[in-house]
């Protein structure tokens, strides 16, 4: 067997080697048989499995300033660009944040806690909001970086990620944490007490709970040099938006000949041409309404980025109380866990559309060069009067288990019930108005969209607000599960293990509107929806090791689950685990995997939303040209409106994962391991991109919906069809991306780790360094499409990262221990939605942490750090995807140079 020296065994622990029990087993080098992640079979702690496992000590993360599941999945190089709760700026997420291992989608990562599942966020039914874990309760993270889909559920492609809380717990915690980055905003707060007491083994029983409080405060973009505007025109950048202010207008005139009669085209109707400008050209009203010739020349542009926040609002509150007692070598528990989190997101002022102005009103541009004084005008207004669009999310988590751990005879088994749930709302705080309420006002020329608001004006403003909830959803699993596992007969290399085991559950969503709201205010982009769904699964699992000889053994894994909705699926799993020469292992492994769609990729609510990127209508203005029937303001240019959300019609996507891996201990506390990956994923659920639906127009021409192929009760809710004139036109509605079962997923690269611990009459050092290396990422946008290759570039919504890693150095001397991180990530060619002379490649992106920690007073620790040491500024990027801009917010650090200061006391 594999066995290593004390220090080269801590070293292991936090390189992707065995995870221990506790602390204080390995403390006391005891030899006890535990469960490992990726593993329903216990074994002893002193032997590595054939699985590459990642275990991440959330002390020390602590103590670099990590308080939340979020920032401590940012650490892991397995993981691409995440969504986090700063996502939801623009984008209608909820506030959430997921993981994301490979790359392949926060859907295909599994979430546990304590090795069972937890409720999937309210919103999405696909994915556990990485703010409902209680990260002041959990003592560890096992990340297994391979296809668990035979073990733990066959949705299990990316990877598992569990979460482990203490165990037995005795004592009281507490410690209070604050940050300050160097620039305005940012500033983080936050609170923890745990508190335990009984010895189980003693007393036969022990209760523990622990509670957090954590809050981030905004940072705006104007805060940032790097985020503060979306125009920036030496690199080609002009991100903004056709609803200004001043208001831009369009007027539509009909065509005359000679005699004053219209002028009618092939089919026998009409023509027209169309006028659109600005009162206030060429001036507009810098520095956020601009004049922008290389877009328009006779219209006003809006930096919208100006006015949004790059960071949101966020607090989060979480508990857990756990209970357990040892009743004749039986232990029962009872576990309950809840979060509360709200996220306060902040965007710029409402673009009210469409509101149709009188030739009566007072504000009429008259005398605007060749404006027809008889026609009435359209209006695009950004209502600055009524300030910055705020939204909030609302979740709140539970999940309660009560569970049964022991032995019977020769089996060890487990059993528990688990009810879990996740309940959200989506509110209006500010800045939304009823479109109704403004256009009567603009009707009877109380409101001037070309200039500023009086006294009368604000007030009338301020009460076409709306406020309140607009959006609420719920998610539900519950369920049973039993495993048991035992040691049958001895072979050369020890006793056969082997493991039976099922579960129960059954899984339920809910997502409504309130249409009152949705109805009145269009700039939300949701239309009214009620959708629900639910689902039984059952299933049975096995795993079987045999240990053939004393440096060679075999496992085999199987799993049969059945679905209410879409059948059954039986999935297999075998792994080897070679020893040729001492302290050397061989791994590998093969499975396959297979994910049902979420209930909400298949009853979503099929919203109309818009677009991230602006867009040139391709058929009203091709090439950013007007064309016939064309509108400036209204097609070129613009976001457009993008439906997606459910598909019933939707497949199962179905995976097969193989790896090779080698690990060994050259010499006494430095170990070191290489792991190949390689996935394949076929049928894979996603939503075709808005930017292949823009940039191949002619491929996708089906996914257009224009105004006059719409009915009156539809046009009635959008954007572009909404006005008298514009209704019933060839103006686009909106595109369709709903999800779908687009073409194959093929990935593969290498997973490298390395640590040495050592210590002499200068302390006791620990080095760590783990990375990753992806060679290849490839995807279809739909069946029998080309491949297209993902690594190193930006297609579609994001990039592939082809290298990542991360440093660790720990030193302890006396009272006094030093941390320093430094985690590093490669360069990519970026999205490139701009002329070819701007075209740009986006910097690799280096961060250091470094963080001291004196324990010198008894029972108290006091930390003081820098997070991003350098004040390392975020790599220029022109991607569009999310709201933010100049940066990427999914794979970058918007703070800046922070101040850490950390205080606990613990007895």
């Amino acid at each position: 067997m594999f066995k290593k020296s004390p220090v080269g065994a801590a070293v292991w622990i936090a390189l992707g080697g065995l995870a221990l029990a506790t602390s204080s087993a390995h403390a006391q080098q005891q030899l006890e048989r535990i469960e490992v992640t990726g593993s329903s079979i216990k074994r002893m702690v002193d032997t590595d499995s054939a699985l590459p496992i990642s275990v991440i000590s959330a002390a020390d993360l602590r103590a670099t300033g990590v308080n939340s599941a979020e920032g401590a999945l940012a650490k892991i190089a397995a993981s691409q660009s995440m969504t986090g709760s700063s996502q939801t700026i623009g984008s209608g997420t909820g506030g959430a944040a997921y993981a994301n291992l490979r790359g392949l989608g926060s859907n295909k990562t599994l979430v546990l806690l304590n090795g069972r599942r937890v409720a999937a966020f309210a919103f999405s039914s696909a994915s556990v909001d990485l703010n409902s874990i209680p990260f002041a309760a959990i003592d560890r993270v096992e990340v297994l970086r391979d296809g668990a889909s035979a073990i733990y559920g066959t949705d299990a492609i990316g990877g598992v990620i569990n979460f482990i809380t203490k165990r037995d717990y005795r004592g009281i915690d507490a410690s209070v944490n604050y940050s300050k980055p160097r620039e305005e905003g940012g500033v983080k707060k936050g609170i923890a007490v745990s508190g335990g007491w009984g010895n189980l083994e003693a007393d036969g029983f022990n209760v523990w709970a622990s509670v957090d409080k954590q809050t981030n405060e905004r940072v705006r973009a104007v805060d940032r040099d790097f985020a503060r505007t979306g125009v920036i025109p030496d690199r080609g950048l002009l991100k903004t938006s056709g609803t200004s202010f001043p208001a831009n207008f369009s007027q539509t005139q009909p065509v005359l000949d000679a005699a004053g009669k219209p002028v009618l085209d092939e089919t026998g109707a009409p023509t027209s041409v169309s006028l659109s400008g600005n009162p206030s050209l060429k001036g507009c009203a810098p520095p956020f309404s601009l004049y922008l010739p290389s877009i328009s020349t006779s219209t006003c542009r809006f930096d919208y980025t100006a006015f949004i926040d790059i960071i949101p609002d966020t607090e989060t509150k979480t508990g857990l109380l756990k209970a357990t007692a040892k009743v004749g070598g039986q232990y029962l528990s009872l576990e309950h866990m809840a979060t509360d989190s709200s996220n306060i997101a902040r965007v710029a002022s409402d673009p009210v559309t469409g509101l149709s102005m009188p030739t009566s009103s007072p504000f009429f541009p008259k005398s605007y060069a060749g404006i027809d004084p008889t026609l009435p005008i359209t209006v695009g207004w950004r209502m600055i009067p009524g300030g910055a669009r705020t939204n909030q999310a609302s979740t709140k988590a539970n999940r309660t288990v009560i569970s049964v751990d022991g032995s019977y005879g020769n089996w060890d088994y487990r059993a528990g019930f688990f009810n879990a749930e996740s309940k959200g709302n989506q509110d209006i705080q500010d800045g939304y108005v009823n479109k109704s309420l403004i256009q009567k006002g603009v009707t009877e020329g109380k409101l001037n969209p070309f200039g500023e608001a009086d006294a009368a004006a604000l007030a009338l403003i301020e009460a076409a607000k709306m406020r309140g909830v607009y959006s609420n959803a719920k998610g539900s699993s519950q369920g049973v599960d039993f495993n048991a596992s035992t040691q049958l007969w001895d072979m050369a290399g020890g006793p056969v293990g082997v493991s039976v085991g099922a579960e129960f559950r059954k899984d339920k969503y809910r997502n409504d509107t309130i249409d009152s709201i949705v109805d009145n205010v269009p700039s939300l982009g949701v239309a009214p929806y009620h959708v629900s769904g639910d689902r039984k699964i059952s299933a049975l699992s096995t795993e079987w090791l045999f240990p053939v000889s004393k440096d060679v053994e075999l496992t085999f894994a199987g799993r049969f689950d059945k679905y209410s909705d879409f059948g059954s699926t039986f999935n297999p799993k075998a792994a080897i685990r070679w020893t040729p020469a001492k302290n050397v292992n061989v791994r590998a492994s093969y499975n396959t995997g297979f994910r049902a769609p979420s209930l909400d990729e298949v009853y979503g609510p099929q919203a109309v939303s818009f677009t991230g990127d602006p867009y040139d209508d391709p058929v009203l203005c091709k090439g950013g040209v007007v064309q016939s029937g064309g509108v400036e303001s209204r097609d070129c240019g613009q976001q457009a409106q993008i439906q997606s959300g459910g598909n019933t019609e939707l497949k199962p996507e179905k995976s097969k994962t193989f790896s090779l891996g080698l690990a060994f201990e050259p010499v006494k506390g430095l170990t070191a391991s290489i792991d190949y990956w390689n996935i394949k994923i076929t049928n894979s659920i996603s939503a075709v991109s808005e930017q292949a639906i823009f940039g191949d127009p002619a491929k996708y021409a089906s996914r257009y919906r224009r105004c006059k192929d719409l009915s009156a009760d539809v046009q009635a809710t959008l954007d572009r069809c909404n006005t008298p004139e514009w209704k019933n036109s060839n103006a686009l509605g909106y595109v369709v991306a709903l999800n779908d079962n687009l073409g194959d997923v093929k990935t593969d690269g290498f997973d490298f780790a390395a640590g040495y611990a050592f210590h002499n009459s200068f302390g006791r050092f620990q080095l760590g360094w783990e990375a990753t290396y992806v060679r290849s990422y490839e995807y279809q946008r739909d069946k029998g499409d080309p491949f297209i290759q993902n690594v190193g570039k930006y297609t579609d919504s994001s990039p592939v990262l082809r290298w990542q890693h991360a440093v660790t150095v720990n030193w302890r001397l006396g009272d006094f221990s030093t941390n320093f991180g430094l985690g590093h990530k490669s360069g990519y060619v970026d999205q490139n939605a701009v002329e070819e002379q701007y075209f740009n490649k986006v910097k690799s992106y280096t961060l250091a942490d470094l963080s001291v920690t004196w324990s010198g007073i008894k029972h108290t620790k006091f930390t003081v750090g820098l997070k991003n040491l350098f004040d390392t500024k975020p790599p220029f990027s022109n991607q569009g995807t999310v709201f933010q801009q100049g940066y990427d917010p999914r794979l970058t650090d918007a703070y800046g140079r922070t101040l850490l200061l950390r205080a606990s006391l613990s007895y």
